[in-house]
């Protein structure tokens, strides 16, 4: 079952919302591995992988694939909102 989304954007074309998810993954260590060996978009800037199971769990990285930070979703929602 496949429960990582990865949503990743160059520095200047982001599509925003649904249109930057560039795929569903089995593992967290998957989707990074497809946005670090991937030339399909150009950059790995605004990297975020979405956790899907009991509770959804925001991943956040930087450009090398580095976990930098994760939170609940909703935390994460609560947060952009200030």
């Amino acid at each position: 079952m496949k429960k990582f989304l990865l949503f990743t954007s160059a520095t200047y074309y982001p599509y925003g919302g649904m249109g930057d998810c560039k795929g569903e993954f089995a593992s967290l260590n998957d989707a990074v591995d497809h946005a670090t060996n991937s030339n399909d978009w150009g950059a790995t800037d605004n990297m975020h992988i979405l956790e899907v199971g009991d509770e959804l769990t925001v991943w956040e990285c930087d450009s090398t694939g580095q976990v930098t930070d994760a939170l609940p979703l909703t935390d994460y929602i609560k947060a952009g909102e200030v």
